[in-house]
C-alpha cells in the first residue's frame, strides 16, 4: 500500500488541541489502514483499482469516526453527513458484487486494526470515549448493511418488472396457480383472454373468471397434472367475444418443499383455433379436388408392382369404350401383352423412373405422364399416372407440320420473338427462340405459353393498361398494337419488352387472329434498374431478418431467464445460462440498432416520443446501470445546471449507453470515464470523455457513417457490433434538432459532445 494513496483522500481532520481519542484516531489514520490491509485475506494486489477503491472507502470512513468522536455525546452526532461515507460503502460493495459478509468482516477487521493502534499507543483512554467510538463504527456498519439491502431489494424489484414485461411480450398466454387454483401470476395474452385486468384476477380461481363448464374442465385438467406431478399437454376451449377459441396448452407442476406434494403449477397455452380451421379448409379442399379430378376428360390410373390395376376412371375412360369395373383388378401385362412399347415404359416406372410419353392405346392417341410412389425405404411401391386425350390435337399437328417448319426457319433468322395468338380458341403459339430468351425452365420439356402465362408474367403495375390496349386494337377497325411493358423471365427477373402486333379479320370482319412480335430491350434499362434493386434488396433484407429475429431471441431470454431463477440448478448450468442471457442481450441490441438503422436508411427516421425530462437524472440512471455492467471500471457524473428538456428519453438513453460503453471500449481501463452535463439558457450540453489511444485522423470523417468503427484495443471484449451504434447516435440527436461533435488527440484524450436545444424544432 502505498502513501500516495492513502494521501488522495479528500478529508482530513481538523486538529484538535487536547491529546483526545479523537486526535489519536486522526493522527494514526494511515497507520491503522496499513494495518487493516493487511489483515486481508486474500491479501488483495497493490495496484488493484478495485482494492484502492475500497482503501479509500474506509480512509473516509476512519476519518468519519474521529469527527463523531469529536462531537462528543450521542446525542450531538450530526444527522445525514457523519454517514454519508457509511451508506456510499455499502453502496460500492453492493454494485461491485461482494457479499454482505464481506462488508461485516471488513468492519471487524477494521476494529481489530483501532485496537492494535490503541494499544500500541500507550496512551491512556477513557471508558466513555471508547464506548462512543464503537458505538459509532456500530452505528456506521449498520448504515452501511441498511444501504447495502436497500439497493439489493431495488435491484431485485427492478428484475421483476423486467420478467414481468418479457412475459407480457410472449406470444402464448402464461400464468401460475396455486394447489386451490387460485392465480398467483398472469401476463397480458392471459388478459386477453380472460377478458380481465391482472388485479382483477391474482387471487382468485377460474370459477369466478370463466363460466362453470370451462373453469370445471380446467380444474379437472388442474388436478391430473397435480395428481401426476409431471406435465401434460391439453387442448382446452375457450368462449371469447368473437367466437369460441382452441387453446393447445402445457401444464406442469412447480417443485414443491415436500416430495410428492406440488405447491402450485405452470400453464403456457397457444391459440391455435386459426390452425384448426385452416386443417378443416384442407380436408374440404382435398375432398373437392378429388371430386373435380373424377370429372377431367383423362383418365386417372394406377397399378401395383405386380402391374394389377388399383384405379382407373375418369371422364376421360368413355372414349376407351372399355369401363372402369373391367380394368380395376386386371394386370397391365396382360392388357398390353402384345405392345412392347407399352410395357418397356411400365417397366421403366417401375424401376423408379418418372416420365411422360405419347401412346396410341384402345384406338386413342393419349400423352401418358408416369409417377412411381416409394416408400420410406426409397423403394417403389405403385406407379400412378394420367392419360389426356390428345387425338385431335395430333392430326391438327400433322396438317401443320409443313408450314410450321417454314415459320420456324424464318423465326430462326431474327432475334424478335415471334407470337401468333388464335383469337376463338386462345391458343397462343410463339417461336422456337422465345423460351430461350425469356429464360424459361426447358429441362421437362416445352414450357406453358399460354395467355394466362403471359397475362400472369405482365408487371402488375402494367397489367391493367397493357391489357385495355390490347383490348381496344382488338375492337379497332385498324387493328394495330404496340406497347412497351415489363415481363417476368423464367428466373424471375423482368425484361423490358417493345411488342407489336396485328389483327386478323375473317370475311364477316370479326378478330380470329392476331399475330406480332416482341423484342426484348432490357439493355437501356438494365443499369438503372439494377442499381435500384440492390439497393431496396439490402434495406428490405436487413428490416426483414430484424423483424423476424425478435421472436426467437425473446423466447431464448425468456427461456433462460427462467431457468436463471432456478434455486436447484447446477452451478455450471447457471454459468451457461448466463452466457445465453449476456449473448440474448447483445443480440437484441444489434437487433436494435438493425431496426434503426433500417428506419434511418428507408428515409422515415427513427421514431420519437417526447416528453418533459431531467437529463441529469436520465444520465445517472444509465450511468448505474453501465457500472453494474462493468464493475472494474470507474465512472463520474458531474452535472451543473438545469439539465430539463424536451425529448424522448429511450432514446437519449440509447445516446448515453452508446457513448459511454464506447468510451469504456476503446479508453485505458486504468482511467475513468466522465460525463459531463451542463445547462445552458436554450439548451443542455452532454459531453462523455475518456483516455486512451486518440481515434485514427482518417476514421474521424466517416465516424457516424454505416458500418464504421475503429478497432477494438487488444484483448478487449466490449468492442462487439455491427459498428452502427455512432450512425444511430447521430440521427437521434439530429432528430431532436441537437448538434453531435467530436474531439481526439493524444493529450486529452476523445470526447463526445452533443449539444440538445431545450426544445426541439417541430419534425416534418
Amino acid at each position: 500500500m502505498s502513501d500516495r494513496c492513502l494521501r488522495g483522500t479528500g478529508m482530513n481532520p481538523v486538529a484538535s488541541t487536547t491529546d483526545s481519542l479523537a486526535d489519536l484516531v486522526a493522527g494514526r489514520r494511515e497507520d491503522i489502514l496499513r494495518r487493516w490491509a493487511a489483515r486481508l485475506e486474500p491479501a488483495p494486489p497493490g495496484r488493484s483499482a478495485e482494492f484502492q477503491e475500497r482503501l479509500q472507502g474506509m480512509l473516509k470512513l476512519v476519518d468519519a469516526l474521529a469527527l463523531v468522536l469529536r462531537q462528543g455525546a450521542v446525542e450531538a452526532w450530526t444527522q445525514g453527513a457523519v454517514w454519508a461515507d457509511a451508506r456510499e460503502l455499502g453502496l460500492r460493495r453492493f454494485r461491485s458484487g461482494a457479499r454482505v459478509e464481506t462488508l461485516v468482516q471488513e468492519y471487524g477487521l477494521l476494529r481489530e486494526a483501532i485496537l492494535e493502534v490503541l494499544d500500541a499507543s500507550h496512551r491512556p483512554l477513557g471508558t466513555d470515549e471508547l464506548r462512543t467510538l464503537w458505538r459509532a463504527l456500530d452505528r456506521s456498519l449498520t448504515e452501511a448493511v441498511s444501504h447495502y439491502f436497500h439497493e439489493h431489494e431495488q435491484a431485485m424489484h427492478s428484475r421483476e418488472l423486467r420478467l414481468q414485461e418479457i412475459l407480457d411480450h410472449a406470444p402464448a398466454a402464461i400464468y401460475a396457480k396455486d394447489a386451490l387454483g387460485r392465480y398467483l401470476f398472469i401476463n397480458h395474452p392471459f388478459e386477453v383472454i380472460s377478458g380481465h385486468e391482472r388485479t382483477a384476477v391474482l387471487g382468485r380461481s377460474d370459477f369466478e373468471l370463466f363460466p362453470r363448464e370451462t373453469a370445471e374442465r380446467f380444474r379437472h385438467n388442474d388436478r391430473r397434472v397435480l395428481a401426476a406431478t409431471a406435465p401434460l399437454v391439453f387442448d382446452e376451449e375457450v368462449l371469447q367475444p368473437d367466437g369460441p377459441h382452441l387453446y393447445h396448452t402445457m401444464k406442469f407442476p412447480l417443485p414443491s418443499v415436500v416430495e410428492g406434494e406440488p405447491w402450485a403449477l405452470c400453464g403456457v397455452s397457444t391459440d391455435i383455433t386459426a390452425t384448426r380451421t385452416l386443417r378443416q379448409e384442407r380436408d374440404e379442399a382435398r375432398e373437392q379436388l378429388q371430386r373435380v379430378l373424377t370429372q377431367l376428360p383423362v383418365v386417372l390410373w394406377a397399378f401395383d408392382m405386380q402391374g394389377v390395376f388399383t384405379l382407373f376412371e375418369g371422364e376421360g375412360v368413355t372414349s376407351t369404350a372399355v369401363s372402369s369395373q373391367v380394368m380395376r383388378g386386371r394386370s397391365v401385362f396382360e392388357v398390353f401383352r402384345d405392345r412392347r412399347d407399352v410395357v418397356e415404359v411400365i417397366l421403366r416406372a417401375l424401376a423408379g423412373e418418372r416420365l411422360s410419353t405419347e401412346l396410341y392405346l384402345m384406338g386413342v392417341w393419349f400423352e401418358v405422364r408416369l409417377l412411381p410412389v416409394f416408400d420410406a425405404g426409397g423403394r417403389v411401391v405403385s406407379v400412378s399416372g394420367v392419360s389426356l386425350d390428345i387425338t385431335e390435337r395430333r392430326r391438327a399437328e400433322q396438317e401443320l407440320r409443313t408450314s410450321e417448319t417454314r415459320y420456324r426457319l424464318a423465326t430462326q433468322a431474327t432475334r424478335d420473338l415471334i407470337w401468333d395468338w388464335d383469337l376463338v380458341t386462345d391458343e397462343l403459339h410463339w417461336s422456337e427462340m422465345a423460351p430461350r430468351i425469356l429464360r424459361l425452365d426447358t429441362s421437362r420439356g416445352t414450357p406453358v405459353m399460354d395467355m394466362a402465362w403471359w397475362m400472369a408474367s405482365l408487371h402488375p403495375d402494367e397489367r391493367e393498361r397493357v391489357t385495355r390496349q390490347l383490348r381496344q386494337a382488338i375492337e379497332s377497325p385498324e387493328g394495330h398494337w404496340q406497347a412497351e411493358y415489363r415481363l417476368k423471365r423464367g428466373d424471375g427477373t423482368w425484361a423490358f419488352v417493345e411488342d407489336r402486333g396485328r389483327v386478323v379479320k375473317d370475311l364477316q370482319g370479326r378478330p380470329v387472329r392476331m399475330v406480332g412480335a416482341m423484342q426484348d430491350v432490357t439493355g437501356r434499362h438494365e443499369a438503372e434498374a439494377e442499381a435500384k434493386r440492390r439497393a431496396e434488396f439490402e434495406q428490405l433484407l436487413i428490416g426483414i431478418v430484424g423483424h423476424d429475429l425478435r421472436n426467437p431471441i425473446s423466447a431464448i431470454t425468456m427461456a433462460a431467464t427462467t431457468l436463471a431463477k432456478r434455486e436447484d440448478a447446477d452451478p455450471r448450468d447457471q454459468k451457461a445460462v448466463t452466457r445465453i442471457l449476456s449473448s440474448a442481450e447483445r443480440a437484441h441490441r444489434m437487433l436494435r440498432d438493425v431496426l434503426d438503422f433500417t428506419q434511418a436508411r428507408l428515409g422515415g427516421g427513427i421514431p420519437m416520443a417526447p416528453r418533459d425530462v431531467d437529463l441529469l437524472d436520465l444520465v445517472r440512471q444509465v450511468v448505474d446501470e453501465v457500472q453494474q455492467a462493468h464493475p472494474d471500471r470507474r465512472l463520474e457524473v458531474d452535472g451543473r445546471g438545469d439539465a430539463r428538456l424536451w425529448c424522448d428519453p429511450d432514446r437519449l438513453a440509447q445516446v448515453i449507453t452508446n457513448l459511454v460503453n464506447n468510451a469504456l471500449a476503446y479508453g485505458d481501463p486504468f482511467c475513468p470515464v466522465r460525463v459531463r452535463l451542463r445547462g445552458q439558457p436554450g439548451a443542455v450540453t452532454l459531453a462523455v470523455k475518456n483516455q486512451g489511444h486518440p481515434i485514427p485522423r482518417d476514421l474521424l470523417p466517416h465516424l457516424f457513417e454505416p458500418l464504421k468503427r475503429a478497432e477494438s484495443r487488444e484483448g478487449n471484449r466490449t468492442a462487439h457490433g455491427l459498428g452502427l451504434g455512432l450512425f444511430i447516435v447521430k440521427h437521434i440527436v439530429d432528430a431532436h434538432g441537437g448538434r453531435l461533435r467530436v474531439r481526439s488527440n493524444l493529450q486529452d484524450g476523445t470526447t463526445f459532445l452533443v449539444q440538445l436545444p431545450r426544445r426541439p424544432p417541430p419534425r416534418d
